[in-house]
């Protein structure tokens, strides 16, 4: 009997070891129904010989989305200015081109798919995009945007970060290569939830401590990994490597630096610009850590505090949000 017991025993202990990690919930959600649409295939398969004609049967199959493509994006007139979309259709066709040889969509609309399922697991009341839309429009213009008819993405500025079309004098002014060497298309997805969380509640930091405002930063890149749990840090907060470990060994002294003479609780949009734009270097800090360091420094105090609340948010994402800054400040335990 006791033999029998001891071996119960051992297959009850052989169980328990071998019993799986507990699944993620939003992982178990159902995934959202996402049709894609390529305009941008669409848009260049035109005939340049029946260019007219095939304008006016694009702008009917996509009634919704070339309103805002002509419209807003190209400021032009299917039926008032088709020699100047023209112009602008054999301009752009080598891009397109440059475009297709990456496929970055193939890749992105899954990602961005997987994303939306745990957006909408911890939002369930955001009415989700039913719509992923690839376009090329010019590449001074957006690159990622949520519309009426769905999310719209700009593959132009998804070309990666070497493509020599971010190398022309006028487009180096608009984005500098800190800017344009994240004009990959790994970045697609991080764009996609960064504009569908905005849409869902815009960011307002404007006039804020530069701690609440570093904090409601902090809040979505947060929201950001546990929707895109495999992302690197670096991908998610747009650092290299090379300024993330420069950040991770210096921010002690970061941290001295932010909490000393007042100035977390300052208003001084100098100050605030300084910490939290992007730049390729800071203007306190050097030229190794990046200008937007604080959003480093509020996704940290964020995670710190939202460990403290293990079993008391229940993912409730959406009570981060609304849980203020300050509060959030005052709770967490910082070590710098």
């Amino acid at each position: 009997m006791r033999i029998n017991v001891l071996l119960y025993g051992l297959i009850g202990l052989a169980l328990v070891g071998c019993s799986s990690p507990a699944q993620d919930p939003a992982e178990l959600a159902p995934s959202p129904r996402l049709t894609e649409i390529r305009f941008d295939s669409a848009f260049f398969a035109m005939d340049t010989l029946h260019f007219e004609s095939d304008l006016a049967k694009l702008v009917q199959q996509y009634p919704q989305f070339s309103e805002d493509y002509f419209d807003r994006i190209l400021m032009l007139s299917p039926k008032k200015e088709s020699k100047k979309i023209l112009a602008y259709y054999k301009a752009y066709l080598p891009i397109f081109q440059a475009t297709t040889k990456i496929q970055a969509p193939k890749k992105a609309s899954p990602e961005i798919a997987a994303a939306l399922k745990r957006f909408h697991f911890y939002f369930p009341n955001y009415t989700l995009p039913k719509q992923i839309i690839y376009f090329i429009g010019p590449l001074e213009t957006y690159g990622n945007v949520v519309t009426k008819d769905g999310l719209a993405i700009g593959i132009q500025l998804y070309m990666g970060a070497e493509s020599s079309w971010y190398y022309s004098e006028q487009i180096n002014t608009i984005y500098p290569t800190y800017i344009s060497r994240q004009f990959a298309p790994e970045y697609i997805v991080v764009n996609s939830l960064q504009n569908i969380l905005n849409d869902y509640d815009p960011l307002a930091i404007n006039g804020k401590q530069l701690i609440e405002q570093m904090i409601e930063i902090g809040k979505r890149q947060y929201i950001l990994s546990q929707c895109l749990p495999t992302a690197s840090d670096t991908l998610l907060l747009g650092y290299t490597s090379n300024q993330l470990n420069a950040i991770q060994e210096n921010k002690s002294d970061i941290w001295s630096f932010l909490s000393s003479q007042n100035r977390l609780f300052s208003v001084e949009p100098s100050l605030t610009t300084a910490i939290l734009k992007e730049a390729p270097y800071n203007d306190y800090f050097g030229e190794d850590i990046p200008g937007n360091v604080g959003k480093y420094i509020g996704y940290e105090i964020v995670k710190s505090w939202m460990k403290q609340q293990e079993g008391k948010l229940k993912n409730d994402l959406n009570q981060l949000l609304k849980t203020p800054a300050k509060t959030i400040f005052d709770q967490a335990s910082i070590d710098f």
